[in-house]
């Protein structure tokens, strides 16, 4: 069984079967090897630290717990689909447009880089507001907390 969001597309959660060694095995274990209990895990490596028993209501409580602890904060961070998709098309008009008419595209990306880093500003400021640390902010722009405190604590007050 596994949990899927598609806000979230590089996860994939799943009740992973724990051995009697207390070890995490891959799901597929479960179907060969007995097995003890249950224990929520993605597939990009999270893994909670809670068990709970080898029953239905065990893998149940695994999926509340992927979805609760793992999923949650990650859908609350990324961006909402139909906007990257927005911004998708944007970039590749604009590179198009570049091409053809280059004058033309600075002159809209000078307008896009002047309300953009207003946004990036607020954006950043709201965050802190609401008790975003440095180090969340910078994973979100992916960058590091370092730089992220660096390009904005002057803008902000921390």
């Amino acid at each position: 069984m596994t949990f899927t969001s598609p806000d979230i597309p590089d996860h994939e959660g799943f009740a992973a079967p724990v051995l009697p060694t207390g070890e995490s095995a891959p799901s597929a274990a479960a179907f060969t090897k007995t097995f003890v209990g249950y224990q929520a895990a993605c597939s990009c490596g999270w893994t909670d630290r809670r068990r709970f028993p080898a029953t239905p209501e065990g893998a149940k409580e695994t999926e509340y717990r992927w979805w609760s602890r793992h999923a949650a904060p990650l859908i609350a961070a990324a961006p909402p689909g139909e906007l990257v998709a927005r911004s998708n098309l944007l970039c590749e008009r604009i590179t198009g447009l570049a091409a053809e008419r280059p004058l033309a595209a600075l002159a809209l990306l000078s307008q896009v880089e002047s309300w953009q880093r207003t946004l990036l500003d607020q954006a950043v400021a709201q965050a802190r507001e609401n008790g975003a640390s440095w180090a969340q902010i910078g994973e979100a722009m992916g960058i590091s907390k370092q730089s992220a405190h660096e390009r904005f604590r002057a803008q902000v007050s921390s």
